[in-house]
């Protein structure tokens, strides 16, 4: 398996899994914010292509005999509390392994090295959202060192 950083062509096929990962969400949570009936591909493509080469931004693939079977993608961004002595932190924005690589330490190499660009980068946190409902995803992270530290909480009207 090869991890690289995205390039231009890997934009549609990480717009698919980013899709994929909607619907995963959608049918894993029944959660009304993922009611929708399709994913706008050349939207998220769009989104990817803009966040190509920028700094601060990084999507990271892994590839398998010349097939993307997952990604992760970050960004540096300043911290919620503006006080606080941590000025920046890495945020994970999406992350999918297609379902037949779960379980083999793809997803722990991605985030391996997502870690090691944010240390270059002299952070010294990550933090990423889970859909509370979303058990495989929570289950994932925790085994990976991730910790609840913030709550986030809705109310439908």
């Amino acid at each position: 398996m090869e991890i690289r950083k995205m390039t231009v062509n890997d934009l549609k096929e990480i717009a698919r899994l980013y899709a994929e990962l909607a619907c995963f969400i959608k049918n894993e949570t029944n959660d009304d914010y993922f009611n929708f009936a399709s994913v706008p591909e050349t939207e998220i493509e769009r989104q990817l292509r803009e966040s190509l080469g920028k700094p601060g931004f990084i999507t990271l693939t892994a590839v398998e005999e010349g097939k993307l079977i997952a990604f992760i993608s970050g960004a540096i961004k300043e911290c919620f509390l503006p006080f606080s002595e941590v000025k920046k932190v890495g945020y994970i924005s999406a992350a999918y392994v297609l379902p037949q690589y779960r379980g083999q330490g793809v997803m722990k190499r991605l985030e391996s090295l997502l870690s090691d660009y944010f240390k270059a980068q002299g952070l010294s946190y990550i933090e990423l959202h889970v859909i509370t409902a979303n058990f495989i995803a929570k289950k994932s992270w925790e085994a990976l060192g991730y910790r609840t530290f913030r709550e986030q909480m809705r109310k439908k009207i």
